[in-house]
């Protein structure tokens, strides 16, 4: 098998690797926190260090990480949206929302049941039930498959890697035989990826 098939075929497997339920809202606690996937300037060759330096775009690609404590996880690559149009997307108004002190997350509390903010520049980095701890952890998993397994993610397929990333985190406590069932009944004939 030529490396373009076997890349064909993994999309198609991490395509089975969605979630069966993606509007049903994240409830209850809901850490949520955002991070940055992409490669440093210093690995670069030197036509994309060009492109960099003429066009200003950063490298970097902002994902959205949502963890319902007790309950399952979601990444999902920002994009166009602001923070809290994706926290709104995902996450249920009777959900208590825990996040950093970034500025983009303030008024959070007029639209959810609660919201609570750690602040890691004063070294805060539990208070009570508020903390971010969660899906920072769920954060370096993600991470390390990317730099341990994959190497490099091009922005265009980072939706698809962050959903195989969800799936294997919310079916980490089943056995192999059911997170098998459970991806076959994700097919619906010949399985075709759009973007």
């Amino acid at each position: 098998m030529t490396q373009k098939t076997a890349w064909f075929v993994l999309h198609r497997v991490r395509l089975l690797m969605n979630d069966l339920e993606p509007d049903v809202p994240l409830d209850n606690i809901v850490e949520v926190d955002e991070t940055y996937v992409g490669g440093k300037f210093e690995n670069m060759n030197r036509k994309r260090l060009k492109h960099h330096r003429e066009t200003g775009k950063d490298n970097k690609t902002a994902v959205m990480g949502l963890l319902e404590r007790d309950g399952k996880a979601r990444l999902t690559v920002i994009g166009n949206n602001t923070f809290k149009d994706v926290i709104r997307n995902n996450v249920a108004p009777t959900a208590e929302i825990m996040t950093d002190s970034h500025l983009s997350y303030t008024g959070l509390a007029n639209e959810f049941k609660a919201h609570e903010a750690v602040n890691h520049n004063i070294k805060e980095f539990k208070r009570g039930i508020a903390y971010t701890n969660s899906v920072e952890g769920f954060f370096s998993l993600f991470k390390r498959t990317i730099f341990g397994t994959y190497h490099q993610v091009s922005p265009k397929h980072l939706h698809r890697y962050c959903a195989e990333s969800s799936y294997r985190f919310n079916s980490r406590k089943i056995s192999d035989a059911d997170r098998f069932q459970f991806a076959i009944s994700n097919t619906k004939g010949r399985l075709t990826i759009t973007n």
